[in-house]
C-alpha cells in the first residue's frame, strides 16, 4: 500500500505542473503568433518593393579647388565657397532651364537632384534620379553642364577689371598712333616738341595703367576670385542597383511595422487569458 503522504505529494505536484505547462504552451503560442505577424509584415514590405516602380540613379564627382587664403587655414574646415556650390547645384539658375527643357516642375526636378561634399575633401558628389537609367544619366549630364557653364563665368570684380583693361588698352593704342603722328609732324616742323613730349608721357601713363590692371587680374586668378575653380573628377556614371525601393530595407521596415500589431495582439490575448476564470 502507498503511503498517504506520498499520494498527497503526487497530487500537489501534478496540480503545480498543470498550470505551469499551460502557461508554457501559451507563451510559445503567443511568440509564434508575434513571429508570424512580423514575418507577414516583412513579406509585405518585400513584395511591395518588388512590384513598386523602380527609381534609378546616376552619379558624378567634381573637384573644387579652394582659394589660396582658405588653403592656409584649418584643413578640416570646409571652404564657405564650397558650401555655396551645393546651393548653386540646386538653384533655379542651374535647374530652371533643365526643368523647362524636360517639361517638368522645378520642385519635382529639385527632389531628384542631390549634392554633398565628401568627408574631409574638396570633392562634391552629385546624384540624379530617374525612372530609367538613361533618364537619370541625361538629367545628371544636363546638371553638370549647367553648373560648369555657370561656374566658368567670371565674378563681378573680374568683369570690371576686364572692362578697365580693354579701355586702357584702347587708349594705349590711340596714344601710340598719336605719338607716331607727332613724331612725323615734329620732323616736318608742323608740330612742337612739347606736344610730342606730352603725348609720350600720356602713353607711358596708359601703359603703366594697363600693367596695374593686369596685375590685379593676376591676383584674382591666384586667389581663385575670377570664377569657381571646379572641374569634373569623374564623368557621370550609372549606379548598378535601383536607389528606390531597396528590397532589404523595405523588408526591414515591413518587419518593424509588423511588430506593432504583433505586440498589440500579444498584449490583448494575454490580458484576455488573464480575465478568464
Amino acid at each position: 500500500m502507498v503511503p498517504r503522504t506520498y499520494v498527497g505529494a503526487s497530487r500537489i505536484g501534478r496540480a503545480i505542473q498543470g498550470p505551469s505547462r499551460g502557461r508554457g504552451r501559451t507563451t510559445t503560442y503567443l511568440a509564434l503568433l508575434a513571429l508570424a505577424i512580423t514575418l507577414l509584415g516583412a513579406g509585405s514590405g518585400l513584395g511591395a518593393a518588388l512590384i513598386w516602380p523602380k527609381t534609378y540613379g546616376a552619379r558624378a564627382e567634381i573637384l573644387y579647388s579652394p582659394s589660396q587664403d582658405q588653403q592656409g587655414g584649418d584643413p578640416l574646415a570646409q571652404d564657405p565657397q564650397l558650401s555655396t556650390q551645393l546651393v548653386i547645384f540646386k538653384s533655379p539658375a542651374v535647374l530652371g532651364p533643365i526643368a523647362q527643357k524636360e517639361g517638368r516642375k522645378f520642385e519635382d526636378l529639385d527632389k531628384d537632384i542631390s549634392a554633398q561634399v565628401l568627408d574631409n575633401s574638396d570633392v562634391i558628389e552629385v546624384e540624379a534620379h530617374g525612372f530609367t537609367t538613361a533618364a537619370a544619366m541625361q538629367t545628371l549630364q544636363a546638371v553638370m553642364g549647367g553648373y560648369l557653364a555657370l561656374a566658368a563665368q567670371p565674378t563681378g570684380a573680374a568683369r570690371d577689371l576686364d572692362t578697365q583693361l580693354t579701355n586702357a588698352h584702347t587708349n594705349t593704342v590711340e596714344l601710340q598712333t598719336r605719338v607716331q603722328q607727332l613724331t612725323t609732324a615734329v620732323i616736318a616742323r608742323t608740330a612742337t616738341q612739347a606736344s610730342l613730349n606730352d603725348a609720350r608721357a600720356a602713353l607711358t601713363a596708359s601703359q603703366n595703367q594697363e600693367k596695374a590692371i593686369q596685375a590685379s587680374i593676376d591676383e584674382l586668378d591666384l586667389t581663385g576670385q575670377t570664377g569657381v575653380n571646379a572641374q569634373p573628377l569623374t564623368q557621370p556614371y550609372p549606379l548598378p542597383d535601383p536607389v528606390f525601393p531597396q528590397p532589404l530595407i523595405a523588408a526591414g521596415i515591413g518587419a518593424l511595422v509588423g511588430t506593432i500589431p504583433a505586440g498589440a495582439v500579444v498584449i490583448a490575448l494575454t490580458a484576455l487569458r488573464r480575465t478568464k476564470p
